[in-house]
């Protein structure tokens, strides 16, 4: 945890350092001082606020609409740095081009100067207001060597993250949005319970909701699940109509090529033995197997994880369609794919030889931002 703090404030150093050099083009003199100082003030109160424990100011600066806020601005400072940035090299090149002499007594601040931080301003709102709470339905067809199975859909939720920033109320449309659609079954691949008061609340709102798909309601834990209290979410499951899958698989249509969903948890070695990476993978390896080495070769499967690395272990048994969240899509995105690919697999379709795996761009989000990644609604139509 205290690792995770240092890069989040090394980062918020990082915009706070540029926005301060930016703000040299935009302003002079005492306007410029009396601005950077007044940056530097709120990053120290943010940076403070991370340690605070039982100080008043503790439940004040945790909140989400504090949060929230607190992300405007420093998203802003980054947006800033970068269109002014791009606006001073413009202005270089332009100047070398035509070969501009250059007045060292001219003024250095930018023309139109108050349109950056307009700008850097709109693009930070842009994505805590809209973005982030602009659901798009994406539909995939899955061929499938079952004619029985032909036109069978599935949906696909993910990473709701339940808490300060994704109510139960929101919770509740989404639900209603999907069941609207009317797939044959709704799937959850974790992350959804970040909320210990709101875990039981969240099973019956979503158990309410069993009726609306034909073949139910399906869901895997996420690494949040185990964080936030993974035995309370399970005892609410186990009085839910909710068909929770833990390191195995389960018919869900008969016939000569069987549909079987199957269900894996998350592998938290990755916390427990500190990134202990080959924990991670021999764990990850021991659930697959679990949940794929007794279903029919003849079925087709579709198995419901967490983390996306194992739509390899997925195409290993003869899946054929591996649904995953827990990136997020990395909340950033530009022409269609992830400004940070972290992971082996960050967003959207992975072909595995005859498998398909998906990487869900996730509903909520870890910090109330996107740009170029909106949540989603995924839907899977089996196609013969």
């Amino acid at each position: 945890m205290v690792s995770f703090l240092i890069i989040l404030i090394t980062v918020l150093a990082v915009f706070t350092v540029a926005a301060l050099w930016a703000l040299r083009y935009l302003l002079a003199e005492r306007a410029l001082f009396i601005c950077r100082v007044l940056v530097g003030v709120v990053f120290t109160v943010a940076s403070a606020s991370f340690f605070l424990r039982r100080n008043p100011l503790a439940a004040f600066l945790s909140d989400g609409a504090t949060i929230s806020l607190a992300s405007v601005f420093f998203l802003s400072l980054m947006f800033l740095f970068f269109f002014v940035l791009a606006a001073v090299v413009l202005r270089a090149v332009y100047r070398r081009t035509l070969a501009v002499p250059e007045d060292a007594g001219r003024r250095r601040v930018l023309k139109a100067a108050g349109a950056y931080p307009a700008a850097a301003l709109g693009a930070a709102l842009y994505g805590n207001l809209y973005e982030r709470n602009a659901t798009v339905e994406r539909r995939y067809d899955i061929p499938v060597a079952a004619p029985a199975l032909a036109g069978y859909t599935v949906a696909q939720l993910s990473d709701v993250h339940l808490g300060m920033f994704f109510s139960l109320e929101r919770l509740k449309s989404l639900l209603q949005q999907v069941a609207d659609a009317a797939p044959d079954a709704l799937l959850l691949t974790g992350d959804i319970f970040d909320h210990p008061d709101w875990t039981v609340d969240a099973v019956r709102l979503i158990d309410g909701f069993a009726a609306a798909f034909p073949d139910g309601i399906w869901y895997c834990h996420g690494n949040h699940e185990h964080i936030r209290g993974i035995a309370l979410v399970e005892e609410a499951l186990a009085t839910s109509k909710i068909h929770f899958l833990k390191n195995e698989a389960q018919c869900v249509r008969q016939g000569a090529q069987p549909l079987y969903f199957a269900g894996v948890d998350y592998p938290m070695s990755e916390y427990r033995k500190r990134l202990d990476a080959e924990a991670f993978q021999r764990e990850k390896a021991m659930y697959a197997k679990a949940a794929l080495e007794t279903i029919p070769e003849n079925a087709v499967t579709v198995l419901l994880a967490h983390h996306p690395e194992f739509i390899d272990d997925g195409a290993e048994y003869g899946a054929r369609l591996v649904l995953t969240g827990h990136t997020h899509g990395s909340q950033f995105g530009i022409f269609g794919l992830p400004l940070f690919p972290v992971f082996k697999y960050t967003r959207g379709i992975v072909e595995k030889g005859k498998t398909t795996g998906y990487v869900h761009s996730g509903n909520g989000s870890w910090f109330p931002y996107r740009l170029g990644c909106p949540p989603e609604i995924a839907y899977f139509v089996l196609r013969a």
